[in-house]
């Protein structure tokens, strides 16, 4: 059976992969998972979506910049070669149907939630939560992006 992190961790997994497989065609696959660190260290940019309701805490996907234009790139048809503000929103609406893929995945567990609205961030840093992240490499094509989640009931 299992824990409650894992059916977290694997139901956000399922909503990533719908929005990578399903609204951008491209492959799906994970790597090897890194659970309960106290801070995650992000490449160049990231999106980060609140979870609400009977699962709370933040997704936050980081990965850098070839990463963030070739998948706007694939939103818009046509390849990206400098991030503008139709990029960057571009960028926070992935951000959505990622949440949103995530809330819906999650319902279907019976498991009420909501998201917030995104949050980009550019730059490198190290975030930190009241909680531990586990952190999943995802891999999508020639795209490697991370999860780090930290999600509670």
């Amino acid at each position: 059976m299992m824990s409650m992190e894992e059916l977290h961790v694997s139901t956000v997994l399922s909503g990533l992969e719908k929005v990578l497989t399903q609204h951008l065609a491209l492959p799906f696959q994970v790597g090897e998972t890194r659970s309960h660190q106290a801070s995650v260290y992000t490449d160049n940019v990231s999106v980060m979506v609140g979870m609400t309701g009977e699962v709370r805490g933040e997704i936050i996907l980081s990965m850098d910049y070839d990463v963030l234009k070739g998948i706007v790139g694939i939103m818009f048809g046509y390849r990206i070669e400098t991030m503008d503000d139709m990029g960057w929103s571009a960028f926070s609406e992935f951000g959505n149907w990622v949440g949103a893929s995530c809330c819906s995945a999650f319902n279907d567990l019976q498991m009420i939630t909501n998201i917030t609205p995104p949050v980009l961030h550019e730059g490198r840093s190290n975030l930190r939560a009241s909680s531990s992240f586990i952190s999943v490499p995802v891999y999508a094509g020639d795209h490697t992006l991370f999860a780090h989640l930290c999600l509670g009931d």
